[in-house]
């Protein structure tokens, strides 16, 4: 009676296919690569166009005709249906239909993996602080009027996640900000990113340099930001405060380079994956991060992020900015090495790997 292969050879032998198109993409092109390193067949499929230029493996794009666009994803999907044994989706994103796409894969016994990753799963109005509304009387009419969102929105969001929880074989969060909204997960991989082995502490600026990424506005309280930026510029002449546009991945790491405090969000009581690049750069990370969410990670105390609150942002950035001068050396190497050892993309990549054994 022959032995059966080592449970990494028979997963060697299968091929996983991981979709996605968002801002997010560098991380899961990261940790792909380690496992493409290691010899097993995961390809990173781009579904759509790339707003933001992230690498893929392959990149499929789709006509803006709504017939022809279904058209062609039926098209695509058939083809790479023989192909690939594992299908890794994330954001609740497939090629077409999604129960009939799911229902597909499941007859031909293939193998489903669903990673959520935020606005996918939990609605606007769920990322916003308790209080928030009643704190927020002289905000923009623009936050007020998500409580108003239709009904009808919420509830499609709603059975879009359960019909992909029937279908999914394993259930992965970014982090515990979407526990509450997802309910049944297996476990939660934060996101990943290409660390280096070391930083650059010195300053090649005198100006300190307050940058915003607003890759999700509604969500990360952009509009918020930027009137906070605009009250300390007139009183702080030494600081920079920038808003990024819209711009390539490799534009915006040089943008991350020259800056020296990044505030992620302010709403979501997490940190993204920009954070996590900032503090891999050696920068002071500045969002709001719920207490409850802490607790439901064994890092949680670890974090390196100044703490804020959508109703603090100016009081807590004034604080900062006085004693930056006295602690941001030590700080910026708090937040390197917690980068490279929760986020850096060989950890992240062998967390998923588990993930995929237990499927094979």
């Amino acid at each position: 009676m022959s032995k059966m292969p080592p449970k990494d050879s028979r997963l060697k032998q299968k091929r996983i296919f991981v979709g996605f198109n968002s801002a997010g993409a560098a991380g899961i092109y990261a940790f792909t690569r380690v496992l493409q390193r290691r010899g097993y067949r995961i390809d990173f499929y781009g579904l759509g166009s790339q707003t933001f230029k992230m690498p893929v493996d392959f990149l499929l794009t789709f006509s803006a005709h709504p017939v022809r666009n279904f058209f062609e994803r039926v098209v695509y999907f058939f083809k790479l249906l023989p192909r690939y044994d594992l299908w890794h989706f994330n954001f609740l994103e497939c090629f077409f239909f999604y129960p009939l796409n799911l229902l597909i894969l499941k007859l031909f016994g293939k193998k489903i993996i669903l990673t959520c990753r935020g606005a996918d799963v939990r609605d606007r109005l769920d990322f916003l602080p308790r209080n928030f509304f009643s704190q927020a009387h002289s905000w923009p009419q623009y936050y007020q009027k998500q409580q108003h969102r239709p009904f009808w929105l919420r509830l499609k969001q709603k059975i879009r996640l359960q019909i992909f929880l029937y279908f999914a074989d394993k259930v992965v969060l970014t982090g515990p900000f979407l526990a509450g909204a997802v309910g049944r997960f297996d476990k939660i991989i934060p996101y990943a990113r290409d660390i280096p082995g070391k930083i650059n502490l010195k300053k090649n600026h005198q100006k300190i340099k307050i940058l915003h990424i607003p890759s999700e506005p509604l969500v990360k309280g952009t509009e918020i930001i930027q009137k906070t930026f605009r009250k300390l510029q007139k009183k702080y002449k030494n600081c920079q405060f920038k808003i990024l546009e819209p711009m390539p991945r490799t534009q915006l790491l040089k943008e991350l380079d020259r800056a020296d405090i990044v505030v992620d969000q302010i709403l979501v009581g997490w940190y993204g994956g920009q954070a996590v690049e900032a503090m891999a750069k050696g920068k002071i990370v500045v969002a709001f991060l719920n207490p409850t969410y802490l607790a439901l990670v064994d890092f949680g105390q670890e974090i390196p992020i100044w703490k804020t609150t959508p109703w603090s942002l100016a009081a807590d950035l004034e604080t900062l900015l006085e004693v930056y001068p006295a602690i941001q050396k030590k700080w910026a190497q708090k937040s390197f090495d917690f980068a490279r050892k929760i986020h850096r993309s060989e950890k992240i990549a062998q967390q998923y790997l588990e993930i995929y054994r237990e499927l094979e």
